[in-house]
């Protein structure tokens, strides 16, 4: 049987539509996605076994380091995917992935201030980072900075205006800063690429409530509890409509 994608995510808990391969918010591998992950795993330890390896000859290989840090990365080792990426940024300063590595693995450890650092740096070294704009806005995101959150998305729009989870979050944004039309323009974004994310859908159903269409609201409310049955906050918000 193939493996479906989509579901809560097993690290963060997040929700996600089931056309998902990989989670909005953290992404960890879901479903199908999920089921290539010991083949990955196998490899990972594989090229960790190398560098270590050669890196007994060659410390002072930047390169090297950098790859035993994504091997650290893909197999959970967070300190020590750190400790790489931090020796290959101090052996090679201008190396914009491995400082987006850094950005990562402090993102991953709930060390956001340090993540906007690193995200930072790897911007500086590589301004068309969609990725980078993106790690920026999420970690600024969680120290509560919406406004500087929202910019990093928008740049990560300006770049890649197909990111779709860029658009998610700056939705999420827009409706916590009291811009209602402008986080539904973000919604339809989201469920014009992802038909079956069961999240924008509510939050687009939201929109629509505030703007006064509560036909388009019941709508897509609807629609989200389909997708999710589960979603306690779609079905009260549908219930307080159908009053």
């Amino acid at each position: 049987m193939t493996a479906t994608s989509g579901g809560p995510c097993p690290d963060c808990g997040v929700e996600n539509a089931v056309d998902h391969n990989y989670c909005k918010h953290c992404g960890r591998p879901l479903g199908s996605a999920a089921a290539d992950r010991p083949l990955a795993l196998d490899f990972a330890e594989r090229t960790r076994d190398r560098c270590m390896a050669l890196l007994r000859q060659q410390p002072q290989n930047a390169r090297l380091h950098f790859e035993l840090g994504l091997a650290w990365y893909h197999l959970g080792e967070t300190a020590l995917a750190t400790s790489a990426f931090e020796r290959t940024v101090l052996l090679e300063p201008g190396y914009p992935h491995a400082h987006f590595q850094l950005a990562l693995c402090h993102y991953r450890r709930g060390a956001m201030t340090d993540c906007v650092a690193a995200a930072r740096r790897a911007i500086a070294l590589n301004p068309q980072s969609a990725a980078a704009y993106f790690r920026l806005g999420l970690a600024l995101f969680h120290l509560g900075r919406l406004d500087e959150a929202g910019r990093g998305f928008e740049q990560t729009l300006e770049i890649d205006p197909d990111y779709i989870i860029a658009w998610y979050h700056l939705g999420i944004i827009r409706e916590r800063l009291d811009e209602p039309e402008s986080a539904l323009e973000c919604f339809e974004r989201v469920v014009a690429a992802n038909p079956d994310d069961a999240s924008a859908h509510y939050h687009l159903g939201l929109c629509y409530e505030r703007a006064g269409q509560d036909g388009l609201a019941m709508h897509e409310l609807v629609r989200a509890l389909e997708l999710d049955p589960a979603d306690e906050a779609a079905r009260d918000a549908l219930q307080e409509l159908q009053r």
